[in-house]
């Protein structure tokens, strides 16, 4: 997971995202070099984490154990720790960590529904003082945990969010770090959504807009059936306790599915996805949301939606011809036909929505007043050169080519440390595709972590 940085309201957020920083062929390398041999059986995530001079690097091994790295500058070498959990077949299980106030590493991993599996050093920028920590504050709650976020006050208080429960039964609870009692407490009295036993919420967010509040979109599911996604919806709050819809009306907590303002009605089975849903923001701060779902003909088609004067309005962006992704079940699906990231404003007049559609990457530009598309341009999911290292550096394992057709590759990227702004660095390994959570009948040798070192080309 990465985390990015925003001031307003007294709050910086740490957002999650693939690539967060704009992929393109601008770069250089700085160097690179190789981290560990790699869990390939099936993709799940990783994390990457660039706090001033200090970086640290978490994944599960060759043989599957949750390991941590860590340098305090990039003259200094790795150090490595393991802590005691494992990672079986599910894709839902990334791995997410952050700094609090004091130092102190917080890591949690490899969960969906399961037990909570969290580690905390006891020393600052310490990983080998790493110790699991059985309980953060209700024991209940978090013996279904799943999908765990941090995020982070401008004055270093640390906040964590989560699910408990499952799809299509979950709430989203968010906690607050207290480093002198080394201690979480709840922020809000009960769960900031709840889908009452009835269904559960994919959130995007909460983002911090340039209007200085956040925002944060979502869709409902019914079920652990992935075609049961249904009416994405919206919400903004000025502190992250008081919540209110777009026109401004206050919305009491917990917001449930009668509460909330809809963006688009798109019904179960109406070809939307958790994790399709992105939102961003045009150059008057309003909140625009990408998603895609089924056509007045069936077809699958991108679509986006703005919040105006006094309604969401949706426009269809594409215009795809003969392409449905049909998708359902339950489990992590073995692919995307089409992925969506969050549309950014451009500086004259567009923007952007960069979209992957079967095996490649565009970038749909818009005219940001009628919301038309104008242009489609080719995409990149990260700066081509990463992807060198998986063609150059195919070896042979155990008589078998260790890279081959069936792996992907994937990427994680990190702001640079400090003072270094024209920087990047990248995490890039390859892996099998989720496979529903189930196990394979053959797994491939690991394959290589390499980390980049990138730099902006200059003229």
């Amino acid at each position: 997971m990465k985390l990015s940085f925003l001031p307003a309201k007294g709050l910086l957020l740490a957002l999650v995202v693939v690539v967060p920083l704009q992929a393109s062929d601008n770069y250089e390398l700085v160097n690179r070099q190789a981290i560990d041999r790699v869990w390939s059986g099936n993709y799940v995530g990783f994390d990457f984490l660039t706090r001033g001079s200090h970086q640290y690097i978490a994944y599960y091994d060759a043989n599957r154990q949750l390991t941590v790295m860590y340098r305090g500058g990039e003259r200094d070498p790795f150090r490595h720790y393991k802590v005691d959990s494992w990672y079986a077949w599910d894709s839902h299980n990334y791995i997410t960590m952050e700094l609090d106030s004091d130092g102190h590493l917080h890591l949690l991993g490899n969960m969906h529904a399961d037990r909570l599996e969290y580690f905390r050093t006891r020393h600052a920028h310490d990983i080998r003082s790493l110790e699991r920590i059985r309980v953060m504050e209700n024991e209940k709650l978090e013996s279904a945990f799943t999908y765990p976020r941090f995020l982070k006050r401008d004055n270093g208080q640390l906040i964590l969010k989560y699910r408990s429960g499952g799809s299509g039964d979950g709430s989203e609870i968010y906690l607050v770090y207290d480093p002198q009692e080394k201690a979480w407490s709840r922020m809000h009295e009960g769960s900031l959504i709840d889908g009452q036993g009835l269904m559960n919420a994919y959130v995007e967010g909460p983002l911090l807009g340039p209007d200085g509040r956040f925002h944060m979109a979502w869709i409902w599911r019914d079920t652990p059936d992935a075609s049961t996604n249904h009416d994405i919806s919206y919400a903004r709050s000025d502190d992250l306790i008081n919540w209110e819809d777009s026109s401004g009306k206050p919305i009491s907590l917990p917001i449930t599915y009668d509460k909330s303002d809809v963006v688009d009605p798109v019904p179960s089975g109406g070809g939307a996805i958790n994790g399709n849903n992105k939102l961003g923001f045009d150059s008057k701060d309003r909140p625009v949301i990408a998603f895609h779902k089924y056509d007045e003909n069936g077809n699958t088609q991108v679509y986006i939606s703005r919040r105006e004067a006094t309604a969401w309005i949706t426009r269809k962006v594409t215009d795809w011809k003969g392409f449905r992704w049909s998708f359902g079940g339950t489990g992590s699906l073995s692919s995307f036909d089409v992925r969506i990231r969050k549309p950014e404003q451009l500086a004259n007049g567009k923007i952007k929505i960069p979209v992957k559609k079967l095996d490649q990457w565009y970038d749909l530009l818009l005219d940001e007043d009628s919301l038309e598309l104008i242009e489609t341009q080719a995409g990149y999911a990260y700066p081509p050169l990463i992807s060198e290292v998986a063609s150059s550096d195919a070896v042979l394992l155990n008589g078998q080519d260790s890279y081959g057709p069936d792996l992907i590759l994937k990427t994680l990227s990190s702001q640079a440390f400090e003072d270094a702004e024209d920087e990047v660095f990248y995490l890039s390994w390859e892996s099998q595709a989720p496979f529903r959570g189930q196990a394979r009948d053959h797994i491939l040798p690991p394959s290589i972590l390499y980390l980049h070192h990138l730099k902006k080309k200059t003229d």
